[in-house]
């Protein structure tokens, strides 16, 4: 999910956000809501419900998605996408050489997305649309050309959520030592996750 969340970044997950569940089993008692498009949300894996997954919603039930190249289409509508100056993520250290922060926008709500600075120039793939079933949702990661998403496994059943990831309660930089001043990324604690 880079570049919105990091390696070592903690977060918060509102488990309520979508409805009332019986603790420790799929039951439904309440449904208040539904994930929209551009909500980053943590959820069972469908091949390995013992992992956890973390992953931004793009498609909700009755939604045709498809890819091309690096635009997401949406019902046919293709999603606002604008490149980002490589001197802004760079010094925000967002991106390494080699890769390009866009932002995107869905709902009306931006956030950043990532590509390899060559995946522009290799083929494209063929485009294949994906209708979204009821009680599902299609869902990337920010981090385009490297996620394990939906367009590789599918859907998200409704009753694989775990909720809506709110924001980052706590970030530790892994290649840092604890002796130094910047193993606490301190700047993105408390951060809202968009």
């Amino acid at each position: 999910m880079t570049p919105t969340l990091l390696i070592g970044d903690y977060i918060f997950v509102s488990k309520f956000d979508f409805g009332f569940t019986i603790p420790f089993t799929r039951v439904e008692l309440v449904r208040w809501a539904s994930p929209r498009r551009g909500d980053v949300i943590v959820f069972r894996f469908p091949r390995d419900e013992s992992l956890h997954y973390v992953k931004r919603v793009v498609g909700v039930p009755g939604d045709t998605i498809s890819f091309r190249g690096r635009k997401l289409v949406i019902n046919g509508q293709t999603v606002s996408s604008v490149k980002v100056e490589a001197e802004v993520y760079h010094r925000l250290g967002l991106a390494r050489p080699g890769e390009e922060i866009f932002s995107e926008t869905l709902e009306g709500r931006a956030h950043w997305i990532k590509f390899k600075a060559s995946s522009e120039e290799q083929a494209d793939p063929p485009v294949v649309e994906r209708t979204v079933p009821t009680d599902q949702f299609f869902v990337v990661g920010d981090s385009r050309d490297d996620s394990y998403d939906s367009r590789s496994w599918g859907f998200v059943p409704r009753s694989l959520l775990k909720g809506r990831a709110r924001l980052i309660s706590f970030s530790i930089d892994s290649s840092s030592s604890w002796d130094t001043l910047n193993k606490v990324r301190w700047k993105r604690c408390g951060r809202i996750i968009y």
